[in-house]
Formats: structure tokens, sequence, C-alpha cells
């Protein structure tokens, strides 16, 4: 593109941007962000009537905010203050248009950069909130600024220095009372749209998550009697706002080190509504980030604090609820705090606080385990399944063995008896021997034979669902537990099957070194599995790579074995390609 920079020119790069010249455009958009260019061209962009595009203008927006930050302190006063009144005009303009948040949150990056990086800022803030909220039509828009002012003072968003932003910050805590005051005021006005309370809302989460607001000043105001009312209705207009404002209140009661227990008390009142919200995913999602927030706030603040532990158990039959009722995608939020509790009661190593814990994560095993079942539809399906379950149990995998510890041996025979149950429904049996799998390492003097036991029961089943088999393999793979003979019959009998999974077998012969004679007689065997000739040579290639593995002393013997294989059961123009494929192997 050309290396000048025009209106026109900066137009068609942002639209090619759409189609497909990515690159090209990037580059020359890139340069003009950074040239002295972008005041003019993304003003005259902004200025046109009739508007452009709505990318167009977000563009230009974008723009100027970014050139704010990069190039504030080469403006002179008098610049600063035309760009504010510019910028100021512009949103009024985009508060009239439809569809335009895009434009109305660049605009309002743009203008509280300005503001925090002016030194008159507090004079500044009162006058630019008056002027906009007289006109109800740009009240949304005044939200949006204000939303996005304390998120502008993150040192990654604001180049100023330590002191200078730390100035910035104490002003801004000293006008958070105002802004406290202007929110619930226009909450009493009746000119202005249903979306102005979740709005005012977003503003008050906004301010306190980044400590401009301290929670004893909200719990005090009737945003947070709003916000708590939306929450325990519930109400879907402003849930999500509701919430946000909740769990910040909690991160900074954290930060602060102090739990009020109104707040907490608050929460846990909310129980009703999370079971009245069934069927309702964004708003399950939304209490359980309330939930885990207020257990991970209370679990840090009384870590140290044996007399609070009472109110711990209250947030934990908090998580035990997300556990039972939510969808998997919700609970997955949760399931690190039960990590955080196990590994406190391992580093206590108190017997009276094992007892006071352990029935809860038995209780949530209980829960968990049908959470965890596979769908009767997967019965004859190949592994792996759909990306949420797999997501879902790896992160199950990572708890159960976090919370190995905390499981009695009833609750280890309990699982050991759903398997060898005839009557058991296969989901039960493949679930269960995958709770299985991640909480015998905590019970050494028995996991050889829980092992054993399984693996004699699924030998006499002849079970055929895929996913067993898959949780078959899984065991022969744990370490120092089953022996060589049969680790080999149970990858022989996974390769007789008709359907057998190759990928799964190949990345475990690695468990028969350094016994290579099975390997020699696997290669012999290839003929008798429903393998195609392609799977039978790449077998016999992962049989080459492991005896190169083997002793120097082991590999001759090894290679000779197995290039001395003749396959009478195949045709000659076979067998020969297969001892091609042997000798490129080595």
């Amino acid at each position: 593109m050309s290396a000048e920079f025009t209106k026109e020119l900066v137009i068609d790069a942002v639209n090619m941007l759409s189609s497909g010249n990515i690159s090209l455009a990037n580059e020359y958009l890139a340069a003009f962000q950074k040239s002295n260019d972008t005041w003019i061209i993304a003003e005259e962009i902004l200025s046109y009537r009739p508007p452009h595009d709505m990318h167009i203008l977000t563009f230009a927006a974008m723009s100027l905010a970014k050139k704010i930050k990069t190039s504030f302190y080469s403006l002179q006063k008098f610049q600063l203050m035309s760009l504010k009144n510019s910028l100021i005009d512009h949103l009024k303009y985009a508060a009239m248009m439809r569809n335009s948040n895009s434009l109305i949150v660049q605009l309002a990056v743009g203008i509280s950069a300005l503001g925090l990086m002016f030194s008159q800022w507090d004079y500044e803030l009162q006058d630019f909130v008056r002027k906009l909220s007289e006109n109800p039509q740009y009240v949304m828009a005044l939200l949006e600024v204000l939303k996005v002012i304390p998120e502008e003072t993150r040192p990654s968003n604001l180049p100023v220095e330590a002191k200078k932003l730390n100035s910035v910050i104490d002003t801004l805590e000293q006008q958070s009372p105002y802004i406290l005051d202007v929110l619930e005021g226009l909450l009493q006005r009746p000119d202005l749209p249903d979306d102005a309370l979740p709005k005012c809302l977003a503003v008050c989460a906004s301010w306190t998550k980044f400590s401009m607001l301290s929670p004893d000043q909200v719990l005090q105001r009737k945003l947070f009697i709003m916000a708590e009312f939306i929450l325990a209705t519930p109400l879907v207009n402003g849930h999500l706002e509701a919430a946000e404002l909740f769990v910040a209140l909690l991160e900074q009661s954290l930060i602060r080190k102090e739990l009020n227990s109104c707040l907490a008390n608050s929460v846990i009142s909310l129980k009703p509504a999370f079971k009245r919200s069934m069927g309702e995913r964004s708003l399950l999602q939304n209490y359980c980030n309330i939930f885990v927030n207020l257990f991970q706030t209370h679990f840090r603040l009384t870590q140290t604090n044996p007399e609070r532990l009472n109110e711990r158990l209250v947030t934990i039959e908090l998580l035990l609820l997300v556990a039972e009722e939510s969808p998997l995608e919700v609970i997955e939020a949760s399931l690190g705090m039960w990590s955080s509790i196990s590994e406190e009661v391992y580093l206590h190593d108190d017997p009276q606080m094992y007892s006071v814990y352990q029935p809860y994560f038995v209780r949530l095993l209980d829960l968990l385990l049908p959470r965890a079942a596979l769908p009767a539809s997967y019965e004859f399906m190949m592994p792996p399944g759909s990306a949420d379950m797999q997501r879902f149990r790896e992160l199950i995998s990572e708890v159960l063995l976090d919370m190995a510890h905390m499981i009695d041996d009833d609750t280890v025979e309990k699982l050991c008896s759903i398997v060898v149950d005839e009557q058991s429904p296969w989901m039960e049996v493949e679930a269960s021997v995958f709770f299985l799998r991640h909480l015998i390492g905590n019970f050494k003097e028995h996991q050889t034979d829980i092992i054993s036991c399984i693996l004699k029961t699924f030998f006499q089943k002849d079970c055929q669902q895929p996913f067993i088999r898959l949780q078959v393999l899984e065991l022969i793979s744990t370490p120092e537990t089953v022996s060589v003979e049969t680790i080999w019959d149970c990858l022989v009998n996974e390769l007789r099957r008709a359907d057998p999974m190759l990928s799964a077998i190949d990345c475990r012969l690695n468990l028969l070194m350094p016994h290579w004679n099975y390997l020699v007689t696997l290669a012999i065997m290839v003929d008798e599995f429903c393998l195609k000739e392609s799977e039978r040579c790449e077998l016999l290639c992962s049989i080459c790579t492991l005896i190169r593995e083997l002793p120097a002393a082991c590999v001759q013997e090894a290679k000779t074995s197995i290039l001395n294989i003749r396959w009478i059961k195949c045709p000659a123009h076979i067998e020969e390609n297969r001892h091609r494929v042997l000798m490129n192997s080595f």
C-alpha cells in the first residue's frame, strides 16, 4: 500500500481487513497509528456526515485513544482541551446512533485516558458527569465512560510513572462517594431505559474491582440492595452485572483482609435462587462464580483461625450444591477449590481436621461419579468422545489425585463393588474404574490387588465397550502394579478385537520392555489381528523403535530375530514389503 496516509486510504485499509488482505492492511494501519497524521485523519473520519460505517468509526476512535496514550506529553494545554471537547462531542453523537456500543467503548477509553493523564481530572469529572447526565439520551454513554475509567488505571493501560498513577488513583477514591451518588440518582429518574440499572451496577462493580470503592461503602447503598434483589429473585435483566458486583466485593474483601458478615450472609442466602435457576446456564454460571469467590475469600482469610471452621463448612456446602445441580461447564469453575482444601489437610496432617473434612469429600465423590459417567450413546463409540467431556474429566482427574488421601477404604470398596456387579450399567462401571485409577495411588498396599480384581472381572465379562477397554489399558499402565504377563495378555486381547484401538496400544508397547521377546512374538502375530496392512506396518515400525532403545548387547540379537520372521499367511509381495519396512526402521 501507499506510504502516505489519507482518510480514503485508511478507510480502504480498514475494509481490507475483512476481505482477506490482512497482513498488508495491518502493516499500513499500524504505521498510520504511529504517525502524526492520526490526529487529523481520525478526527476527519469521526466528524464526517453522514457518518461512515460503524467499524470505520470504531477504528478511528481506537486510533485516537492509542495516540493519546503514546503522545499525550507532546500536546500543549490548548490542544488537550480541544481534543477533550472533540471527543465528548463525538461521544454525544455516538450516543444517538443505533448499535454504536463498540464506538462508545473506544471513545470512552480515549476520554478516560485523556482525563486520567490530565492534572485537573478531579475538577473535570464532575463537570463532565453533570453535562452528559442532563440529556437522557447521553446517559448510557456517560455510564460507559464511568465504567471504563477504573479499568484504564491499570499500569498496562496508562503510560504514566508510578507516583503519578498513585496520585490518580487517590483522586478517584476521593471521587467515589460522588460516583455512587450519581449512580443512585440516575436510577431515580423515570426517563432512562431499562438498561440503565445493569449499566449502573457494572459501573459500581468496576469502581469496586479496581479498589476505588470499598465493600463497606457499597454495602450501605441502594445499589447493593438492588443487586441483591436481582440475584435473589432471580431476574435476568442485570443478573450478570449484579453477579460481577458481588464478585468484585468479595475480591476486594480478600485484598483488604476483611469479609463483612453481611456480604457473606447475602451470598449464602442465594441458594434458593440458584436452585430456581436450573436450566438457565448463564445464571448458574453467575451464581457459581459468586459461590466460588465466597469460598476462596473465606478460606484464605480464615486459614489461621480454627474458630471460624463452622463458617467455612457453610461455604463448602455451596461448592457441593454446585457439584450436584450445575451443568458440567459450570461445575468446572468450582473444582479447584477442593484441591485447596485437600492441600490444607495434607499439610497440617491433623487427624481432627481430616475427620471434619473427609465426609465432605465422600459426598463430593458421590456427586461427581454420575456426572462423570458417559452417556449411554457412547456404548460403541470409539474414544475420545466429546471435547467437553474430555475437558471435564481432565479436571476431575486432577481433583481426584489431589483428594485421594481424603478417601477411605469404604469408598474404594464401594467403587470396586460397582465394577464387579453383573447388574451395573456399563457407564457406571467405566466411571468407577476411572475414579479408582486416580484414587488407588493412595492405597499402595492394595493397589495391585484392586487392579488385578478389575482386570479379572473384565476378562470374565469380555467387555466390548471401547471406553471400558481403554480403562483396562490405562490400568495396566500404572507403574509397578501388574506383571509383564498380564500386560501382554491385555495388549494381545485388545489387538484381537474386531476394532482394536491401535494408537492406545502403540503408546503402551514400552510397558513390555525390556522383555524384547514379547515384541518379536507380537511381530510374528500381526496377521492374527484385525488390522489394515498399513496398520500392521505401523505396528512393526513401533516395535523396531523400541528395539533400537534396548541395551547395545540386546539390540543385535533382537534385530536378528525380527528380521528372520516369515509370515506364511500373507502373500509374498506383502511379506517382502514388511521386511523392507523392518530394514528401514533400523
